[in-house]
């Protein structure tokens, strides 16, 4: 029970106290911080609420999503059904530009409005089941939010220009004086269909 203390956790039943206990048990990290220990909201009256705030500089959601800055709050309110999930989280991914090709930091949101249920028999999707251990992991379902904020097409902005296909740097740093593809000399013609318009 020392372990739990140290790690500030509580346990509400025996069952969460033997998953963080015993050998070949749910491998969870005790101080992760998408994954809440819901056990005293369950154990409240019907209608009573919790925020949780966020301000954490990196976080693995898993081995393919990896966010920095994530920020934001969420409000855990206990329901008859088990714990309504409000708010929202945001993170910075490092993405590359389609156009240009350079790195840079894309924002993401993910907007929460979930329904986790416990007993976690009622529940249709797993990931919004509240095991007995009373510990509610929130990371896949941000994962999902996340990953389905992320744009098609990534831009670093949107006037970006991108590279000139001739030389192949970058068009807006004006070292590229191709600001014009030549012209195959059959569609020549074609071209003066833009100037009369």
């Amino acid at each position: 029970m020392r372990l739990l203390d140290l790690a500030c956790y509580l346990c509400y039943n025996a069952k969460a106290f033997l998953v963080f206990q015993l050998q070949g048990g749910a491998q969870l990290e005790l101080r992760h911080p998408l994954r809440l220990n819901v056990g005293f909201l369950l154990n409240e009256s019907i209608g009573y609420s919790r925020n949780v705030e966020y301000n954490v500089d990196s976080i693995q959601l898993s081995e393919d999503l990896k966010v920095d800055t994530l920020q934001g709050s969420l409000t855990l309110t206990r329901i008859s059904m088990g714990v309504l999930v409000e708010g929202e989280l945001q993170g910075k991914l490092s993405l590359e530009c389609v156009r240009c090709l350079k790195a840079y930091d894309q924002y993401l949101t993910g907007s929460f409005e979930d329904l986790f249920f416990y007993p976690a028999s009622r529940a249709e999707d797993p990931l919004l089941a509240i095991p007995e251990t009373a510990i509610l992991d929130l990371t896949p379902v941000l994962r999902e939010y996340l990953l389905l904020d992320i744009p098609i097409q990534p831009l670093c902005r949107p006037e970006c220009k991108g590279l000139c296909p001739i030389c192949g740097e970058l068009i807006s740093d004006n070292k590229c004086d191709h600001h014009e593809a030549e012209i195959d000399p059959r569609f020549e013609v074609l071209k003066t269909l833009l100037t009369k318009s």
